[in-house]
């Protein structure tokens, strides 16, 4: 059977969402709660009402360029029937490190565990688990340092747009290439601060996304910050199950009614 295939960072993976925290079992061998992939978040869901199998490729904490990299990755190895892509923050990178890919962002330069119960709010053990593990892993691989040095000589606002438009022409063009139906959609307005530069890069890239196949919750708003603007129920740092249920029928709505895509 076909298949949908999402791609995207938590907010496409279900984090936060009640089935996504799976506690441990010993008699399975499993010492530590882990997580999966939700089957109530809106890509999820989508699949149901376009009657196709799921096949999550999205992962927490994915930057663009790993969203393009893991969902061409998915589309090579199954019979694909849709893609959904909700696209991250653009302030996140993704390099090779010792032999593996390594995601960048603002919880890489955090070295302390007090700072992510401090400056990021998290109060669930499960989450705050992740987070230490996560670190523990960093810190012993040298990763916050080299943030640091990366944020402060690299990273900028036109290299991050310039890096995801990138990415999002990449992945449109293999999936054009291969006759794949698409959507494409984002978690912020990131790609609004292309308008910040007169810059002919950036809009010779901008020039190549189709729009019709790119849709804001509404225009310039993406689903984390509609789903904060709407209000609806939040766990430590995603939207919860009512937020993907109505994201779900607008992207659902829009794939029939509005854009013609099938």
């Amino acid at each position: 059977m076909a298949v949908l295939i999402a791609g995207g960072d938590s907010f496409t993976y279900g984090s936060e969402l009640a089935d996504s925290y799976v506690l441990a079992d010993p008699t399975l061998g499993q010492t530590e709660p882990y997580e999966q992939a939700s089957q109530h978040s809106y890509a999820a869901l989508l699949a149901k009402s376009l009657g196709l199998d799921y096949v999550c490729a999205a992962e927490p904490g994915l930057s663009n360029s790993a969203i393009r990299r893991t969902t061409m990755n998915a589309c090579a190895v199954n019979d694909v029937g849709f893609v959904i892509v909700m696209w991250s923050f653009l302030s996140r990178y993704e390099i090779r490190y010792d032999g593996a890919w390594q995601q960048l962002s603002i919880w890489s330069i955090a070295d302390k565990f007090d700072r992510i119960t401090e400056d990021f709010h998290i109060d669930n053990p499960i989450v705050l688990d992740h987070h230490i593990t996560r670190m523990e892993r960093e810190q012993r691989a040298g990763i916050p340092e080299f943030a640091r040095m990366y944020y402060k000589h690299v990273a900028e606002t036109y290299w991050e747009v310039y890096t995801s438009l990138t990415e999002i022409v990449m992945l449109q063009q293999y999936l054009q290439l291969n006759k794949i139906p698409y959507l494409f959609t984002s978690v912020d307005h990131g790609l609004d601060n292309v308008n910040k530069f007169k810059d002919s890069t950036l809009t010779t890239l901008m020039q190549q996304i189709d729009t019709k196949r790119w849709m804001y919750f509404p225009v310039g708003i993406g689903f984390y910050e509609w789903a904060k603007e709407q209000k609806f129920p939040m766990a430590t740092t995603h939207p919860t199950e009512l937020a993907h249920i109505a994201a779900e029928k607008r992207i659902y709505e829009y794939i029939r009614n509005i854009s013609g895509i099938s």
